[in-house]
Protein backbone atom coordinates (compact mmCIF):
# COMPACT_ATOMS: atom_id res chain seq x y z
CA UNK A 1 0.00 0.00 0.00
CA UNK A 2 1.21 2.84 -0.84
CA UNK A 3 0.26 1.47 2.34
CA UNK A 4 -0.29 -2.20 2.23
CA UNK A 5 -0.76 -2.14 -1.42
CA UNK A 6 1.64 -2.31 -4.60
CA UNK A 7 -0.12 -0.06 -6.70
CA UNK A 8 2.02 0.10 -9.67
CA UNK A 9 -0.19 2.90 -11.03
CA UNK A 10 2.23 5.49 -12.07
CA UNK A 11 4.32 4.49 -15.36
CA UNK A 12 6.78 8.17 -14.05
CA UNK A 13 8.69 6.05 -12.00
CA UNK A 14 9.53 2.82 -10.02
CA UNK A 15 10.95 2.88 -6.75
CA UNK A 16 12.99 0.32 -6.08
CA UNK A 17 13.38 -1.22 -2.58
CA UNK A 18 9.54 -0.27 -1.43
CA UNK A 19 8.28 -3.12 -1.96
CA UNK A 20 11.06 -5.15 0.51
CA UNK A 21 9.76 -2.03 2.84
CA UNK A 22 6.37 -2.86 2.79
CA UNK A 23 7.01 -7.10 3.75
CA UNK A 24 9.25 -5.74 6.74
CA UNK A 25 6.39 -3.27 7.98
CA UNK A 26 3.67 -6.14 7.53
CA UNK A 27 6.09 -8.54 9.41
CA UNK A 28 6.57 -6.12 12.02
CA UNK A 29 2.26 -6.25 12.32
CA UNK A 30 2.42 -10.37 12.24
CA UNK A 31 5.21 -10.47 14.55
CA UNK A 32 2.70 -8.86 17.15
CA UNK A 33 -0.34 -11.06 16.67
CA UNK A 34 2.17 -14.54 17.55
CA UNK A 35 0.70 -15.97 20.81
CA UNK A 36 4.14 -17.43 21.42
CA UNK A 37 5.31 -17.61 25.18
CA UNK A 38 8.17 -19.81 24.50
CA UNK A 39 10.86 -17.50 23.87
CA UNK A 40 11.39 -15.05 26.66
CA UNK A 41 13.02 -12.69 24.44
CA UNK A 42 10.24 -13.20 21.20
CA UNK A 43 7.66 -10.69 23.84
CA UNK A 44 10.51 -7.85 23.50
CA UNK A 45 11.21 -8.41 20.18
CA UNK A 46 7.12 -8.84 18.40
CA UNK A 47 6.27 -5.25 20.52
CA UNK A 48 5.49 -2.31 18.32
CA UNK A 49 3.19 -3.66 15.39
CA UNK A 50 2.42 -0.30 15.27
CA UNK A 51 5.43 1.05 14.56
CA UNK A 52 4.59 -0.97 11.15
CA UNK A 53 1.50 0.78 9.96
CA UNK A 54 3.43 4.18 10.47
CA UNK A 55 5.19 3.40 8.25
CA UNK A 56 2.61 2.14 5.91
CA UNK A 57 1.37 5.52 6.43
CA UNK A 58 3.93 7.52 5.61
CA UNK A 59 4.65 5.38 2.39
CA UNK A 60 1.05 5.89 1.39
CA UNK A 61 1.66 9.64 2.08
CA UNK A 62 4.77 9.54 -0.78
CA UNK A 63 3.40 8.08 -3.35
CA UNK A 64 -0.21 8.94 -3.21
CA UNK A 65 1.23 12.62 -2.83
CA UNK A 66 4.21 11.81 -5.80
CA UNK A 67 0.81 10.69 -8.33
CA UNK A 68 -0.99 13.51 -7.55
CA UNK A 69 1.60 16.27 -7.98
CA UNK A 70 3.18 14.50 -11.02
CA UNK A 71 -0.44 14.50 -13.05
CA UNK A 72 -1.08 17.95 -11.71
CA UNK A 73 2.54 19.13 -12.62
CA UNK A 74 2.08 17.78 -16.14
CA UNK A 75 -1.45 18.88 -17.01
CA UNK A 76 -2.55 21.58 -14.84
CA UNK A 77 -4.98 19.34 -12.83
CA UNK A 78 -6.38 16.22 -11.42
CA UNK A 79 -9.31 13.88 -12.83
CA UNK A 80 -10.25 13.24 -9.53
CA UNK A 81 -12.71 10.80 -11.07
CA UNK A 82 -9.83 8.51 -12.05
CA UNK A 83 -8.03 8.75 -8.93
CA UNK A 84 -11.01 7.69 -6.63
CA UNK A 85 -11.86 4.64 -9.06
CA UNK A 86 -8.42 3.39 -9.24
CA UNK A 87 -8.20 3.84 -5.22
CA UNK A 88 -11.31 1.89 -5.33
CA UNK A 89 -10.20 -0.81 -7.61
CA UNK A 90 -7.25 -1.50 -5.33
CA UNK A 91 -8.87 -1.34 -2.03
CA UNK A 92 -12.03 -1.92 -1.57
CA UNK A 93 -12.45 -5.33 -3.18
CA UNK A 94 -10.42 -7.27 -0.89
CA UNK A 95 -11.41 -5.17 2.12
CA UNK A 96 -15.03 -5.81 1.42
CA UNK A 97 -14.44 -9.57 1.19
CA UNK A 98 -12.53 -9.95 4.52
CA UNK A 99 -15.05 -7.63 6.29
CA UNK A 100 -18.06 -9.98 4.64
CA UNK A 101 -15.68 -13.00 6.42
CA UNK A 102 -15.78 -11.50 9.77
CA UNK A 103 -19.61 -11.22 9.26
CA UNK A 104 -20.08 -14.72 8.26
CA UNK A 105 -17.77 -17.25 9.82
CA UNK A 106 -18.26 -16.34 13.63
CA UNK A 107 -21.87 -18.19 12.97
CA UNK A 108 -20.57 -20.88 10.75
CA UNK A 109 -17.13 -21.77 12.93
CA UNK A 110 -19.24 -21.24 15.84
CA UNK A 111 -21.47 -24.45 14.72
CA UNK A 112 -18.10 -26.28 14.24
CA UNK A 113 -17.21 -25.59 17.86
CA UNK A 114 -14.64 -23.22 16.65
CA UNK A 115 -14.55 -19.03 17.17
CA UNK A 116 -13.48 -15.84 15.88
CA UNK A 117 -15.49 -13.98 18.99
CA UNK A 118 -14.19 -12.57 22.00
CA UNK A 119 -14.68 -9.54 24.36
CA UNK A 120 -15.46 -6.52 22.50
CA UNK A 121 -18.49 -5.07 20.98
CA UNK A 122 -20.69 -5.80 18.67
CA UNK A 123 -19.97 -4.90 15.29
CA UNK A 124 -22.67 -3.29 13.01
CA UNK A 125 -22.55 -3.90 9.68
CA UNK A 126 -23.41 -0.14 8.06
CA UNK A 127 -19.74 1.35 10.31
CA UNK A 128 -17.90 -1.63 8.88
CA UNK A 129 -19.04 -0.65 5.20
CA UNK A 130 -18.62 2.90 4.94
CA UNK A 131 -15.10 2.60 6.46
CA UNK A 132 -15.96 3.31 9.89
CA UNK A 133 -14.39 0.94 12.06
CA UNK A 134 -11.91 2.86 13.80
CA UNK A 135 -14.72 5.53 14.67
CA UNK A 136 -16.89 3.06 16.65
CA UNK A 137 -13.78 2.28 18.11
CA UNK A 138 -13.12 5.60 19.63
CA UNK A 139 -16.73 5.50 20.87
CA UNK A 140 -16.18 3.06 22.44
CA UNK A 141 -13.17 2.66 23.72
CA UNK A 142 -12.86 -1.06 23.06
CA UNK A 143 -12.13 -3.45 20.12
CA UNK A 144 -14.84 -5.81 17.76
CA UNK A 145 -15.74 -9.06 19.28
CA UNK A 146 -14.88 -10.59 16.20
CA UNK A 147 -10.80 -9.81 16.43
CA UNK A 148 -10.05 -9.24 12.63
CA UNK A 149 -12.46 -6.85 12.03
CA UNK A 150 -10.01 -4.78 14.25
CA UNK A 151 -6.89 -4.84 11.48
CA UNK A 152 -9.32 -2.63 9.12
CA UNK A 153 -8.94 0.60 11.58
CA UNK A 154 -5.84 1.54 9.61
CA UNK A 155 -7.14 0.73 6.76
CA UNK A 156 -10.71 3.28 7.31
CA UNK A 157 -7.35 5.99 8.46
CA UNK A 158 -6.11 5.06 4.14
CA UNK A 159 -9.40 5.58 2.66
CA UNK A 160 -10.02 8.93 4.40
CA UNK A 161 -6.20 10.13 3.87
CA UNK A 162 -7.36 9.37 -0.22
CA UNK A 163 -10.43 11.29 0.12
CA UNK A 164 -8.94 14.21 1.83
CA UNK A 165 -5.79 14.51 0.33
CA UNK A 166 -7.33 13.93 -3.70
CA UNK A 167 -9.78 17.38 -2.69
CA UNK A 168 -7.24 19.08 -1.16
CA UNK A 169 -4.40 18.94 -3.56
CA UNK A 170 -7.05 19.23 -5.88
CA UNK A 171 -7.96 22.61 -4.56
CA UNK A 172 -4.49 23.69 -3.75
CA UNK A 173 -1.94 25.03 -5.89
CA UNK A 174 1.25 23.01 -6.06
CA UNK A 175 3.71 25.97 -4.61
CA UNK A 176 1.44 25.72 -1.44
CA UNK A 177 1.64 22.07 -1.24
CA UNK A 178 4.84 22.92 1.27
CA UNK A 179 2.38 24.78 3.83
CA UNK A 180 -0.60 22.22 3.27
CA UNK A 181 2.48 19.54 4.59
CA UNK A 182 3.64 22.20 8.01
CA UNK A 183 -0.26 22.63 8.89
CA UNK A 184 -0.73 18.80 8.67
CA UNK A 185 2.62 18.06 10.56
CA UNK A 186 0.66 20.69 13.24
CA UNK A 187 -2.97 18.87 13.29
CA UNK A 188 -1.38 15.87 13.56
CA UNK A 189 0.67 16.32 16.85
CA UNK A 190 -2.21 18.23 18.35
CA UNK A 191 -4.39 15.82 17.74
CA UNK A 192 -3.17 13.28 19.30
CA UNK A 193 -1.96 15.57 22.56
CA UNK A 194 -5.85 16.41 22.95
CA UNK A 195 -7.48 12.49 22.47
CA UNK A 196 -4.98 11.24 24.86
CA UNK A 197 -5.75 14.23 27.25
CA UNK A 198 -9.52 13.34 26.99
CA UNK A 199 -9.30 9.41 26.85
CA UNK A 200 -9.91 8.52 23.94
CA UNK A 201 -7.82 6.03 21.38
CA UNK A 202 -6.02 8.20 18.63
CA UNK A 203 -7.01 6.01 15.90
CA UNK A 204 -8.60 8.46 13.37
CA UNK A 205 -7.17 10.43 10.71
CA UNK A 206 -6.65 13.66 12.24
CA UNK A 207 -3.91 12.33 14.87
CA UNK A 208 -1.99 10.56 11.75
CA UNK A 209 -2.74 12.83 9.16
CA UNK A 210 1.22 14.12 10.37
CA UNK A 211 2.01 10.51 9.34
CA UNK A 212 1.06 10.94 5.47
CA UNK A 213 2.82 14.67 5.66
CA UNK A 214 6.01 13.24 6.56
CA UNK A 215 5.60 10.91 3.43
CA UNK A 216 4.66 14.11 1.27
CA UNK A 217 7.97 15.59 2.00
CA UNK A 218 10.15 13.47 0.03
CA UNK A 219 7.31 13.55 -2.64
CA UNK A 220 7.71 17.19 -2.77
CA UNK A 221 11.49 17.04 -3.04
CA UNK A 222 11.42 14.85 -5.54
CA UNK A 223 8.81 16.56 -7.94
CA UNK A 224 10.31 20.18 -7.27
CA UNK A 225 13.95 19.74 -6.44
CA UNK A 226 14.85 15.98 -7.83
CA UNK A 227 18.53 17.25 -9.02
CA UNK A 228 19.03 18.37 -5.42
CA UNK A 229 17.96 15.93 -3.53
CA UNK A 230 19.82 13.28 -5.58
CA UNK A 231 23.31 15.47 -5.34
CA UNK A 232 22.60 15.99 -1.66
CA UNK A 233 21.63 11.66 -0.28
CA UNK A 234 24.82 10.90 -2.55
CA UNK A 235 26.68 12.95 -1.07
CA UNK A 236 26.26 11.67 2.26
CA UNK A 237 28.95 9.37 3.28
CA UNK A 238 27.90 5.41 2.45
CA UNK A 239 29.22 4.37 5.84
CA UNK A 240 26.68 6.80 7.26
CA UNK A 241 23.96 5.74 4.89
CA UNK A 242 24.47 2.36 6.08
CA UNK A 243 24.69 2.29 9.42
CA UNK A 244 21.47 4.37 9.35
CA UNK A 245 19.58 0.58 8.91
CA UNK A 246 20.89 -0.97 12.18
CA UNK A 247 20.21 2.22 13.79
CA UNK A 248 16.48 2.56 13.03
CA UNK A 249 16.03 -1.19 13.46
CA UNK A 250 17.37 -0.23 17.19
CA UNK A 251 15.24 2.78 17.82
CA UNK A 252 12.39 0.37 16.27
CA UNK A 253 13.27 -2.13 18.92
CA UNK A 254 13.68 0.07 21.87
CA UNK A 255 10.67 2.64 21.57
CA UNK A 256 7.88 -0.21 20.67
CA UNK A 257 8.80 -0.94 24.37
CA UNK A 258 7.59 2.21 25.73
CA UNK A 259 4.05 3.38 23.86
CA UNK A 260 3.67 7.26 23.48
CA UNK A 261 0.50 8.18 21.06
CA UNK A 262 2.56 11.34 20.80
CA UNK A 263 5.95 11.17 20.37
CA UNK A 264 6.16 7.90 19.00
CA UNK A 265 4.43 8.84 15.85
CA UNK A 266 6.07 12.22 15.31
CA UNK A 267 9.82 10.22 16.02
CA UNK A 268 8.60 7.30 13.36
CA UNK A 269 7.47 9.84 11.27
CA UNK A 270 10.56 11.48 10.11
CA UNK A 271 13.17 8.56 10.69
CA UNK A 272 10.85 7.08 8.16
CA UNK A 273 10.20 10.00 5.95
CA UNK A 274 14.68 10.42 5.42
CA UNK A 275 14.48 6.75 5.19
CA UNK A 276 12.69 7.60 1.90
CA UNK A 277 15.09 10.40 1.20
CA UNK A 278 18.06 8.36 0.97
CA UNK A 279 16.56 5.68 -1.36
CA UNK A 280 15.10 8.18 -3.58
CA UNK A 281 18.03 8.36 -5.94
CA UNK A 282 18.14 6.27 -9.21
CA UNK A 283 21.43 4.76 -8.25
CA UNK A 284 20.90 5.10 -4.48
CA UNK A 285 23.58 3.01 -1.60
CA UNK A 286 20.38 1.75 -0.07
CA UNK A 287 18.90 -0.67 -2.38
CA UNK A 288 17.25 -3.76 -2.83
CA UNK A 289 15.96 -5.54 -5.97
CA UNK A 290 13.04 -5.73 -7.18
CA UNK A 291 14.22 -9.75 -7.72
CA UNK A 292 15.10 -9.97 -4.01
CA UNK A 293 12.75 -12.49 -1.98
CA UNK A 294 11.32 -10.04 0.30
CA UNK A 295 10.89 -7.40 -2.54
CA UNK A 296 8.59 -10.14 -3.98
CA UNK A 297 6.87 -10.74 -0.99
CA UNK A 298 6.39 -7.15 -0.45
CA UNK A 299 4.12 -7.33 -3.82
CA UNK A 300 1.39 -9.50 -1.45
CA UNK A 301 1.47 -7.25 1.87
CA UNK A 302 -2.04 -5.93 1.77
CA UNK A 303 -2.84 -9.44 1.86
CA UNK A 304 -0.77 -10.68 4.29
CA UNK A 305 -2.41 -7.70 6.41
CA UNK A 306 -5.58 -8.90 6.27
CA UNK A 307 -5.33 -12.01 6.17
CA UNK A 308 -3.25 -13.18 8.59
CA UNK A 309 -5.34 -12.84 11.31
CA UNK A 310 -7.41 -15.63 10.16
CA UNK A 311 -4.71 -17.62 9.54
CA UNK A 312 -3.10 -17.86 13.32
CA UNK A 313 -6.47 -18.11 14.72
CA UNK A 314 -6.62 -21.60 12.68
CA UNK A 315 -3.51 -22.44 13.08
CA UNK A 316 -3.95 -21.80 16.97
CA UNK A 317 -7.23 -24.07 17.01
CA UNK A 318 -4.86 -26.70 14.80
CA UNK A 319 -1.85 -26.59 17.19
CA UNK A 320 -4.62 -26.93 20.34
CA UNK A 321 -6.36 -30.42 18.80
CA UNK A 322 -2.64 -31.83 18.14
CA UNK A 323 -2.14 -30.92 21.80
CA UNK A 324 0.98 -28.50 20.61
CA UNK A 325 2.01 -26.27 23.28
CA UNK A 326 3.13 -22.86 21.80
CA UNK A 327 5.32 -22.49 25.62
CA UNK A 328 7.49 -25.16 24.13
CA UNK A 329 10.80 -23.91 21.13
CA UNK A 330 10.12 -26.71 18.76
CA UNK A 331 6.18 -26.48 18.29
CA UNK A 332 6.47 -22.40 18.84
CA UNK A 333 8.95 -22.34 16.08
CA UNK A 334 6.44 -24.44 13.75
CA UNK A 335 3.65 -22.57 14.60
CA UNK A 336 5.31 -19.17 13.91
CA UNK A 337 6.45 -21.00 10.25
CA UNK A 338 3.61 -22.35 9.75
CA UNK A 339 1.77 -19.40 9.71
CA UNK A 340 3.62 -17.53 7.69
CA UNK A 341 3.50 -19.66 4.66
CA UNK A 342 0.04 -20.01 4.71
CA UNK A 343 -0.72 -16.86 5.43
CA UNK A 344 2.07 -15.92 2.16
CA UNK A 345 -0.04 -19.07 0.20
CA UNK A 346 -3.21 -17.13 0.70
CA UNK A 347 -2.37 -14.10 0.33
CA UNK A 348 -0.47 -15.22 -3.30
CA UNK A 349 -3.62 -17.09 -4.24
CA UNK A 350 -5.81 -13.83 -3.40
CA UNK A 351 -3.97 -11.14 -5.44
CA UNK A 352 -3.67 -13.30 -8.85
CA UNK A 353 -6.54 -14.93 -8.61
CA UNK A 354 -9.43 -12.04 -7.16
CA UNK A 355 -7.48 -8.62 -6.57
CA UNK A 356 -5.66 -8.60 -9.91
CA UNK A 357 -8.95 -8.89 -12.20
CA UNK A 358 -9.90 -5.80 -10.70
CA UNK A 359 -6.58 -4.14 -11.06
CA UNK A 360 -6.90 -4.55 -14.70
CA UNK A 361 -9.46 -2.32 -15.02
CA UNK A 362 -7.63 0.13 -13.65
CA UNK A 363 -6.39 1.42 -17.37
CA UNK A 364 -9.67 2.21 -18.07
CA UNK A 365 -9.28 5.11 -15.43
CA UNK A 366 -5.62 6.27 -16.43
CA UNK A 367 -5.73 9.97 -17.80
CA UNK A 368 -3.44 10.23 -21.10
Amino acid sequence: MSEFVNDNETPRRHFHTFDALRFFAVFKVFLQHMPIAAFPWFNYVKLGGYVGVYFFFVLSGFLITYIICSEKQRSGTINLKNFFARRVLRIWPLFYLVVALCYILPPVLGSMGMSLTGAGYEPRLGWSLLFLENYRMIATGDLPNVFPLAVTWSLCIEEHFYIIWGLLLYVVPLKHLPKVIGICLLIGIVSRIIFVQSGLDPSDILTHIDLFAFGAIPAWLLIKHEQAIVKWVTSIPKWIQAAYIPLLLAIILVVSQYWNAVINATLFGCLFSFLLILILPKQAFIRVSDKNIFSRLGVYTYGIYLYHIFIVAACRKLFEKLSFTLDEPLPAFSFVITCLVLTVGCSYLSYRYFEQPFLKLKKYFRKG
